[in-house]
């Protein structure tokens, strides 16, 4: 669709464009993570200072005009505002890592007894309680835009064969952190509902990016991989730093030792037994 659909070019350009050049950048290696310290607030400053002062509302720009952040000025903080900055951000950065990866709000999670939850707790794209009655749940937010980048309202959709539903997990069924350096296993029962593919990706908690590991992908997706399947249709994904012997290698996700890892299940086009929760996977096994 991109490719023949597509076209950026200058205005200046547009009765004789040249021809698109379209680059695959999905094994190429760059640092899209923000600074977790005082480097933060100089990167506000830059974009800022790079876009239109419309970017962000004026409740917005208060606050950051209150730390000594504003379109067209210096950003120079005396020592005592150094040090103050210095401090909210290595709370804010624990605080919502700590919403991320450990959440308390029982609201988050999918299942009962199970360690699986939802990126969009409450149902809602946005974050509204009661379409908007009752605020912005901003812990929830925070839970999200922590680990992911974009939201679409396609992503907490509840139409069957529609959309691309998200379930996070971060603890093994003990509600144990998942250590790289042990074996774990996941079980995919038979008859994923879903109308296109499944896909589960292993991230690293420190930059929230796709975990880096010997393989070239830390993941499993039912559209590009083969499977070794259990007698009944499941599929039992293994975990860990070394690949299984046997035809179990074929579902081995590798992880590093001494990282942690989370994951996300992904469903696209999913189906009444996902919304429904008459489909569940399993937890998260210690193998080990």
């Amino acid at each position: 669709m991109f490719e023949s659909g597509l076209k950026v070019y200058p205005f200046a350009e547009r009765t004789d464009p040249q021809e698109m050049e379209f680059i695959d950048g999905s094994r190429i290696s760059f640092n899209t993570i923000h600074a977790n310290d005082f480097k933060f607030f100089e990167e506000i400053h830059t974009v800022l200072e790079r876009e239109p002062v419309g970017l962000i509302d004026p409740e917005l720009r208060g606050l950051t005009a209150s730390i000594g952040i504003q379109k067209g000025k210096p950003f120079d903080p005396d020592p005592r505002m150094t040090r103050s900055l210095e401090d909210s951000v290595e709370i804010g950065n624990a605080t919502a890592r700590a919403i991320f990866l450990r959440p308390r709000d029982t609201g988050a999670f999918l299942y009962e007894d199970q360690q699986w939850y939802t990126p969009f707790v409450g149902g809602d794209y946005r974050w509204l309680i009661e379409a908007g009655a009752g605020g912005r749940n901003l812990d929830a937010r925070t839970l999200f835009f922590y680990c992911a980048t974009v939201n679409t309202p396609a992503m907490a959709l509840k139409m069957p064969g529609v959309g691309s539903p998200y379930a996070l997990i971060s603890t093994d069924s003990d509600a144990a952190y998942l250590d790289g350096s042990k074996n774990h296993s996941l079980e995919i029962p038979a008859d994923v509902p879903a109308t296109n593919f499944w896909s589960f990706v292993a991230y690293a908690p420190q930059t929230t990016s796709e975990l880096q590991t010997g393989q070239l992908f830390p993941s499993k997706n039912s559209a590009r991989d083969s499977f070794h399947g259990n007698s009944d249709g499941s599929v039992t994904l293994r975990l860990g730093p070394e690949a299984p012997d046997g035809p179990e290698a074929m579902n081995w996700i590798q992880t590093v030792p001494g990282k942690g890892w989370f994951a996300l299940l992904r469903l696209y086009g999913p189906l009444e037994p996902w919304l429904e929760k008459t489909w569940l996977p399993g937890d998260i096994e210690l193998v080990d």
